[in-house]
């Protein structure tokens, strides 16, 4: 989700509250309800931390990301988009081997398809389709029948004769 800047300034603002009003020996808890904050208790003194490195100013607490996806950048998804023309068969798992290889960013196979799906170039479902062309590039020798295919299949013999794992046939 993306926030317009007065967001970000708004939001930094509240965290900065909420660390000097945590830091007067007010209850962080308490505060972060008031200031209606959604963060988690733990980021605090990661914020504190990151507020007195900066020399106490609320512009250190802003939003870093801006709301862009650190993942999906502009240009992964061109680079992608590029792969996909190129090869229209490609997996997400072969272009996630493709970014790491290009611009050294780990992507989940979950966020790959995601990508792919924004995108619209997406594989379809399920199993792809034999071309009449794959059929022809099979041996003639595995097209031929099997003669000691019976060596795998006992005959209707076996029961007959009662020799099968020594049972006496039911009867």
């Amino acid at each position: 989700m993306r926030y317009t800047p007065a967001e970000r300034e708004d939001l930094a603002r509240r965290k900065e509250q909420w660390i000097r009003r945590s830091e007067k020996g007010e209850d962080p808890k308490r505060v972060r309800n008031e200031l209606k904050l959604t963060l988690s208790l733990k980021t605090l003194p990661r914020l504190k931390q990151r507020y007195r490195n900066n020399g106490r100013k609320w512009q250190a607490l802003l939003e870093r990301r801006h709301g862009i996806a650190t993942k999906g950048t502009p240009e992964v998804k061109a680079f992608v988009a590029k792969a996909k023309v190129k090869d229209p068969q490609a997996t997400a798992a072969e272009l996630v081997t493709q970014v790491w290889d290009r611009f050294e960013v780990e992507i989940s196979l979950n966020r790959m398809n995601q990508l792919l799906r924004a995108a619209g170039l997406n594989n379809p479902v399920g199993r792809p389709k034999q071309n009449p062309a794959d059929t022809r590039s099979v041996p003639k020798a595995m097209e031929r029948d099997v003669d000691h295919a019976g060596a795998f299949f006992p005959s209707r013999g076996v029961e007959r004769t009662r020799r099968a794992r020594g049972r006496a046939r039911p009867g």
